[in-house]
């Protein structure tokens, strides 16, 4: 598996500084549509972006910036948050279910990371798949926004956020655009035990159930992975090319 990072600047040496007519028909093609009116001789700028931004690589054509989110694996992490920020966040929306949700990304039988015995995911969802279903009907309620704080921006105040996702190596990748991504995953979802909105799976960062002191600091993060990237984006692209 390639090195997300090694990806991100092998994306950025391909394109830093070549005219469109130069690249590969994939490239060609995924530029068309977020630059609709590029010309052959037209040069693209490319770079990295924030360390905490959603954006991965930035380019830059004829001074209209887009930014790029780039994932090469599977089992994709799209979003890290502390679980008291986004705690807070869900209040701020008005969700009901904030102690089950926090008892669940905890598992240890409390909602502050106080309890002495933890449990997996598995074992949690087994006794407590009633508390998991109100959590996922309540997050229905604000799945566009969580959508969008997952995928496209942070309330971090960067200027770019996403206007395209890639997921693969330079000379083999599926690509589509944000509204692409918020149209599919707003009409889909998916009936997981986990708890989720539409394909996006809200998870302890690491339950760190060997008490490793090492991994501790990560039971206080959510994760959020979106598991099906590939096989949704194939969809999306299969959708648009019909």
């Amino acid at each position: 598996m390639k090195n997300g990072y090694k990806n991100e600047f092998e994306f950025i040496n391909y394109l830093n500084n070549k005219k469109y007519w130069q690249l590969n028909p994939l490239m060609q093609d995924m530029l068309k549509t977020l630059y609709p009116n590029i010309l052959n001789h037209d040069i693209i700028k490319a770079y990295k972006y924030g360390k905490f931004a959603k954006v991965d690589i930035v380019i830059n054509i004829n001074g209209i910036i887009k930014g790029i989110s780039i994932k090469c694996g599977v089992k994709n992490s799209v979003h890290v948050e502390p679980i008291q920020k986004f705690i807070k966040y869900l209040q701020a929306k008005n969700f009901k279910e904030t102690d089950k949700l926090l008892r669940y990304l905890y598992s240890d039988g409390t909602n502050n990371n106080t309890g002495i015995e933890r449990q997996s995911s598995k074992q949690y969802k087994i006794n407590n798949c009633l508390d998991i279903n109100q959590i996922n009907e309540n997050l229905k309620n604000i799945k566009s926004n969580l959508i969008t704080r997952f995928l496209i921006k942070t309330d971090i105040n960067y200027k770019v956020n996403v206007d395209l996702f890639i997921t693969g190596t330079i000379n083999d990748f599926i690509w589509a655009t944000k509204d692409e991504v918020i149209n599919y995953l707003s009409n889909n979802d998916c009936d997981s035990t986990s708890v989720h909105i539409s394909n996006l799976f809200i998870q302890n960062w690491d339950k760190n159930l060997k008490y490793n002191p090492k991994y501790e600091y990560c039971r206080n993060y959510i994760q959020v992975k979106w598991y099906s990237m590939f096989d949704d984006v194939i969809k999306i692209m299969c959708k648009r090319n019909n």
